[in-house]
């Protein structure tokens, strides 16, 4: 069966805003970030981004059950942000964040056992091909390059939240308003973080780039959630996570960094995972 094109269209603008995304970490990345004070800019961004799309309010948009998942994704994303950056400031970038990316295993698992997803050779052939495209994107034979512990905790709240966002977009409620509750509780969240420790601690630029990350999130999440209400998240949840196909050209045309073999691989194996999962959707 092949992936609807409405899946499609919004998984691929998702992919593309995830791959600028990556490139706005690094560059706060280089500049030193604070880790919760970053967070708390850019969820709030998030926030207020997202008030701007909702043409309603929150209360008469949504049930019970699915603001306290707003809720419960407010922490998860908060963990997840918060542990991705722990871990690229004291990691080798490009493992780290292959492995974060590596979340969709867990979606994929849990959208078998929950939501009786068809698990095809196809699908399976494709989810392989995703996972070698990041391992090869982030690979080194240095084994000084190995990645903080913390990750790993970034790459299963990551997975966890893409399920609940499934779980929320085939209800069919306003995408908006959930993601509100969710940016709202994580922002929250966020002020706590900087009160108990470090403070409140950003420079004009580290704020540029808080506001400009969660403006690329507000919409990159919005359209990954539409693509999920349209598509398997088995199918959906690898392709959101293959944005180094625009990451790295990228990367070449405004940073001048080198396109090795090795990520021209890793590109190709990434669009063949692309063409798998949009054939066999």
């Amino acid at each position: 069966m092949v992936l609807a094109e409405n899946a499609l269209f919004f998984a691929i603008g998702a992919l593309v805003l995830n791959g600028v995304y990556e490139l706005v970490y690094r560059a706060a990345h280089q500049k030193g970030m604070n880790e919760n004070s970053y967070m708390l800019i850019q969820t709030g961004t998030v926030f207020l981004c997202l008030l701007l799309f909702s043409s309603g309010g929150i209360g008469f948009q949504l049930e019970v059950s699915i603001f306290f998942l707003g809720l419960l994704s407010g922490i998860i994303g908060l963990v997840t942000g918060w542990t991705f950056l722990y871990a690229m400031g004291r990691g080798p970038l490009a493992v780290t964040s292959a492995i974060r990316k590596l979340g969709f295993v867990v979606t994929a698992v849990l959208a078998v056992i929950f939501l009786d997803e068809t698990l095809t050779v196809q699908r399976l052939i494709a989810l392989f091909v995703a996972c070698i495209a990041l391992l090869v994107m982030g690979w080194s034979s240095n084994i000084a390059h190995r990645p903080h512990p913390m990750v790993f905790i970034t790459l299963f709240s990551a997975g966890l939240m893409t399920f609940i966002h499934k779980l929320v977009a085939i209800t069919g409620v306003s995408v908006t308003a959930f993601l509100m509750v969710q940016a709202g509780t994580a922002h929250l969240s966020s002020h706590i973080l900087c009160i108990k420790g470090d403070g409140y601690q950003m420079n004009r630029r580290l704020f540029f780039y808080a506001l400009l990350s969660g403006g690329i999130i507000a919409v990159m999440m919005t359209l990954g959630m539409y693509a999920l209400r349209h598509g398997d998240a088995i199918v959906i949840a690898p392709i959101l996570q293959l944005g180094f196909l625009v990451t790295a050209p990228l990367s070449f045309l405004l940073f001048r960094e080198v396109i090795t073999w090795q990520k021209l691989f890793g590109i190709v194996v990434g669009t063949l995972a692309i063409v798998l999962f949009t054939r066999g959707g």
